[in-house]
């Protein structure tokens, strides 16, 4: 299991990474020699998933100039790769065995950080020799994913991209007489209504996860953090909540109460929409090819809330470094990223990855893929937000039980968030005595 995720919990794991803190290791390329080196790769996949990317690895080990040897281990999910690197960070140094190179939510490897060696990419980055020759060729802002804003320093780099969107069944929207999908929360919430006057089913379920009214902000134009800060007590935000508190009450829609039930609901095409992420994309196909129906995603505004998993580096010694950012530099490359983003079915962060794979792609992938290759709300690559995502979720739950606490709620929110912000910044942390 993932260790707890609240302020107290994490306030005692800072301690922990603190006494052992070493400070960021910054990489210097030139003159240094790689060949030769073995680099050790934690990741979470297993399956079909873990197949191609050992395929991969073995192309590069093959392949690669250096003779550098990519050792990749899988931990089986994201929640044990991410307790064992928590447990590695809080042995003493001399007995840490981490790995070179590993896969997390930016904001666990900014938690990282805070008690580890990460290498920050940017000097990497910018290198004349080794670093990026086309660093217009990426989705654009993507380097705000794995940026920790306090230090200036990147964490890591997304080797792959999730976007919140709509889901939309087509065959039952048609069914009451409309043949396009909302391209705003006004025409949702019109449309939600009529078909529960037209079927007496509720168009779909609420769910309180964070990145859903991340999203549905980012739709009203409010995201929900600028910079350095988070913005929860927002125009935005606050209209998001009274219109889903408005279609609670007229009944076209109802709460989730059962964990997947929203999603269940949809893939079986009993309800109108869905509110997830394109990660589940190919999980969503599959299901519904059991049963098919037309369906498609529905961005409700330009700019989408996207994440994504980095890469990041835990600094060993110079060369060991150059070798894994080579290896992360080639696996970020146009045909790697877009034949990684084809075994995982997620988007790439690469522009021209898109010929590679849209010309049989399923059309669902292309719609997603037109809404995060221009960009924009990107998830916080902070500490804080491993707590910050709970605390929201916690908030919109209590203000949707009693609705006469929204105002509250949310300036509550916003000034926790933001405490817990400074507290786990790094630049708070060097500061203290």
């Amino acid at each position: 299991m993932k260790l707890p995720s609240h302020p107290l919990s994490l306030c005692c794991l800072i301690v922990l990474l603190m006494a052992v803190m070493l400070p960021y290791a910054n990489g210097h390329a030139q003159s240094v020699d790689p060949t030769g080196q073995t680099i050790i790769f934690w990741h979470p996949h297993t399956g079909e998933r873990e197949r191609a990317l050992n395929e991969l690895v073995a192309q590069f080990n093959a392949e690669n100039e250096w003779k550098i040897t990519v050792e990749p281990r899988s931990w089986q999910n994201p929640s044990l790769l991410y307790d064992q690197i928590i447990l590695q960070l809080t042995t003493p140094p001399e007995n840490r065995t981490l790995p070179n190179l590993f896969v997390a939510a930016p904001f666990e490897a900014a938690t990282f950080a805070l008690g580890g060696p990460i290498l920050d990419l940017t000097s990497y980055i910018e290198d004349e020799e080794w670093g990026f020759t086309d660093e217009a060729d990426f989705v654009p802002g993507i380097s705000e994913l794995g940026h920790d804003p306090f230090t200036n320093t990147q964490l890591g780099w997304p080797e792959r991209l999730f976007a919140e969107t709509l889901y939309v069944n087509i065959t039952a929207l048609r069914a009451i007489g409309i043949e396009s999908p909302p391209t705003s929360l006004t025409e949702l919430r019109g449309m939600a209504c009529q078909f529960y006057e037209q079927t007496n089913t509720p168009a779909f379920q609420l769910e309180a996860r964070a990145p859903v009214w991340a999203d549905l902000a980012a739709a009203n134009g409010s995201p929900i953090f600028d910079t350095a800060a988070y913005t929860l007590n927002t125009e935005g935000m606050t209209e998001s909540l009274e219109m889903m508190i408005g279609l609670l009450e007229e009944g076209c829609i109802v709460r989730q109460t059962t964990p997947f039930a929203a999603l269940d609901e949809f893939t079986a095409g009993r309800t109108l929409f869905y509110f997830g992420s394109t990660s589940a994309l190919p999980i969503i196909r599959e299901a519904i090819n059991k049963k098919p129906f037309e369906w498609d995603i529905a961005p409700l505004s330009n700019k989408s809330y996207v994440s994504g998993p980095t890469l990041s580096i835990f600094s060993h010694s110079a060369e060991a470094d150059l070798a894994a950012w080579l290896f992360l530099r080639w696996w970020v490359s146009p045909d790697i990223n877009a034949a990684w983003n084809r075994a995982t079915g997620s988007l790439p962060i690469r522009q021209s990855s898109e010929d590679m794979m849209t010309a049989d792609w399923f059309p669902q992938w292309q719609t997603a893929w037109g809404m995060v290759n221009q960009g924009g709300y990107f998830e916080p690559s902070v500490a804080a937000q491993d707590v910050v995502r709970l605390e929201i979720e916690f908030a919109v739950g209590r203000i949707l039980e009693d609705p006469t606490t929204l105002e509250n709620e949310l300036s509550t929110l916003n000034s926790l968030a933001n405490e817990v912000l400074v507290d786990y910044s790094p630049t708070t942390k060097q500061a203290s005595p």
